[in-house]
């Protein structure tokens, strides 16, 4: 299993209140393998850089079903964190061991989603 991110857009009727938009061809949409969710996202190391939305991913609950969701007034924070984590990516390598150009390549997925996700007014859920 892999984590993956999605772009959605608010709508009451639908389940979960959103509705999952189409990807352009071509995108990638995978943020790392199911591991990542408590070794690398949710690690001690990006919490202690200041991350908060992406250690979400290691605390599943009944409700988040460990899914994170980041509605439209969150998503420049979570871009932030995702600069961030971008700026410290030497550091996340070396505490986690896993190889700084594959955390770049699934932070750069996530920001790029955050940008499409911005364009239509909606959110990102990353499960």
């Amino acid at each position: 299993m892999s984590l993956d991110i999605a772009v959605w857009v608010p709508n009451d009727d639908a389940h979960a209140g959103r509705v999952v938009v189409a990807d352009p061809p071509g995108t990638s949409t995978a943020v790392g393998a199911e591991s990542f969710r408590h070794q690398l996202w949710g690690s001690a190391a990006a919490r202690r850089l200041g991350a908060t939305f992406l250690p979400q991913l290691a605390d599943v609950t009944v409700e988040n079903r460990g899914n994170l969701q980041v509605p439209p007034d969150r998503l420049d924070a979570f871009d932030q964190e995702c600069a961030l984590l971008t700026e410290n990516v030497a550091h996340l390598s070396a505490a986690t061991g896993y190889d700084a150009d594959r955390i770049l390549r699934y932070l750069t997925t996530m920001r790029h989603a955050v940008e499409r996700a911005a364009a239509v007014g909606g959110g990102v859920v990353i499960w």
